[in-house]
């Protein structure tokens, strides 16, 4: 039962997902220990986050056959990543602004960030499932 849950799509992508999240933030912190300026750090964490999600989801989460197609499929999951980072900024911003106060915007940036965090996970997941990773454009590295 376990393993077929893990064997979802959808979960392993959910993994990749948290797995990136904790790299991008590492990135980020190291970064910022080596007194790279705020958007530098960001950045590296961010580009850091998206090629561990590219590899690990084209290798397990969809088993994609990216041999000879390697460039334009990382650009287009980079493009979907691109996508989902201004979803998440809108969400944010329009959660802060219609529903936080100025005492508490932190606060309100946390959760507006939680729920973009829901919303643009089906996003990226839709977008790369049946654009990037969509099956007969390549045969799946599994043979499958």
């Amino acid at each position: 039962m376990l393993a077929k849950i893990i064997n979802s799509k959808i979960i392993r992508f959910a993994l990749v997902g948290l797995l990136s999240t904790i790299f991008d933030m590492c990135l980020l912190k190291i970064g910022l220990l080596f007194d790279l300026p705020l958007y530098l750090a960001v950045a590296l964490g961010f580009a850091g986050g998206v090629t561990n999600g590219y590899f690990l989801n084209s290798r397990w989460t969809f088993r994609f056959n990216t041999n000879g197609h390697e460039p334009l499929k990382f650009s287009q999951f980079f493009l979907v990543s691109i996508v989902g980072l201004g979803l998440t900024e809108l969400i944010v911003a329009g959660y802060v602004k219609y529903f936080g106060n100025l005492d508490a915007v932190l606060s309100s940036a946390m959760t507006g960030k939680i729920i973009a965090v829901m919303l643009v996970f089906f996003w990226n997941y839709y977008a790369n499932k049946h654009w990037t990773f969509k099956e007969g454009v390549s045969k799946p590295a599994d043979g499958n």
